[in-house]
């Protein structure tokens, strides 16, 4: 009888960190996922959600975890928001504005560093998708270094008539103490919040490219059954029965008895960028260890709004710029691409 074991992980397209990994989250004040998206009447400047009312207020949590096993533990984090670094002078867990910008707040919270944006990003004259960038310094095994990353801030415009999908997660790890994860799919048409179920609206859940059977609400909780090691789940938003947006969002099990690692075959090849693929081998690991017995593998890469762009078996994984692009025409762009691994033992 053959054992599978999965995995999810995620390639940047501009740069990311080796063997040791941001673990991040998108969190409100009471730990539930929250989406850093914000619409905006360009005329009158009025937003919604209102980031200055505390309920409403978006959390980025970062936490560092070594593929290894090792102990990993942030040291500092420094933050900035397009393009200019926040200046914090951070007093453990009790929240701090940066000096320089009053709308963003920063702590320590046990393990994790947090941003919290405390006011509104949107208005009359930011219309755009903004972008929250981090640099995160760790200590792992005696030894320093340093990763990088940056999550979006999505703005739409009143009067657009076109939807949006975003999938909110209240983590993206889950283990033998959280043991499930819940996915929530927050819909809008333009300006106006999408009832699932209603108006012609609906949604179907895939894990791995695979529809997931009479799950039609907007919410999905993810068990440790489900995942065995990584999956990439993704909802899609239906008007009248066609296909009007989609998301995607993995979600890891770290206390899997076996997990699968990848690792970048070279130093330059944990990155996308135009004209430069990312390449990593895999393998497997049973309580830690190098698995000795015979694998095969299958994989999936998935573009940021989770439409498969290529597929393959073998234990190496080429990821390239195409792989990476969401859209087509004058409205394409690049972002990251997620990776889903089966491994047959």
């Amino acid at each position: 009888m053959s054992k599978t074991a999965g995995a999810a992980f995620s390639v940047r397209f501009l740069r990311n960190g080796d063997q040791v990994f941001v673990v991040r989250n998108v969190i409100d004040q009471n730990g539930n996922g929250a989406a850093l998206f914000q619409v905006v009447d360009p005329t009158s400047g009025a937003v919604s959600p209102d980031w200055s009312v505390a309920a409403n207020q978006p959390i980025v949590q970062l936490g560092v975890r070594s593929s290894a096993g090792y102990t990993a533990e942030i040291t500092s984090v420094t933050w900035a928001y397009a393009g200019v670094t926040l200046n914090f002078t951070l007093d453990g867990s009790t929240w701090v504005t940066a000096s320089n910008d009053a709308r963003f707040q920063a702590r320590i919270n046990g393990n994790y560093y947090e941003l919290k944006v405390v006011a509104n990003l949107a208005s009359a004259s930011v219309v755009a998708n903004q972008q929250i960038t981090y640099e995160v310094n760790y200590v792992c095994n005696a030894m320093t270094d340093k990763v990088q990353g940056n999550v979006d801030v999505l703005i739409q415009t009143a009067g657009s008539d076109s939807h949006i999908l975003q999938i909110t997660t209240n983590r993206v790890e889950i283990d033998d103490t959280n043991t499930t994860a819940t996915l929530t799919a927050v819909g809008y048409y333009g300006t106006d919040p999408v009832t699932i179920g209603s108006n012609g609206y609906t949604i179907k859940w895939y894990q791995d490219g695979t529809e997931i059977s009479g799950q039609t609400s907007n919410t999905l909780t993810v068990t440790r059954a489900m995942v065995e090691g990584g999956s990439i789940f993704i909802a899609k938003l239906f008007l009248n029965n066609n296909a009007v947006a989609q998301d995607s969002q993995r979600i890891n099990d770290i206390a899997d008895e076996y997990q699968i690692a990848y690792t970048p075959t070279n130093a330059g090849s944990n990155y996308v960028g135009i004209g430069h693929n990312a390449v990593y081998t895999l393998s497997v690991t049973k309580n830690g260890s190098a698995y000795a017995g015979a694998v095969s593998y299958a994989w999936q890469v998935f573009n940021a709004v989770g439409e498969q762009k290529t597929s393959g078996t073998g234990a190496t994984v080429t990821i390239t710029p195409d792989h990476c692009l969401v859209g087509s025409g004058e409205g394409a762009y690049h972002a990251d691409a997620d990776v889903q691994v089966t491994a047959t033992l």
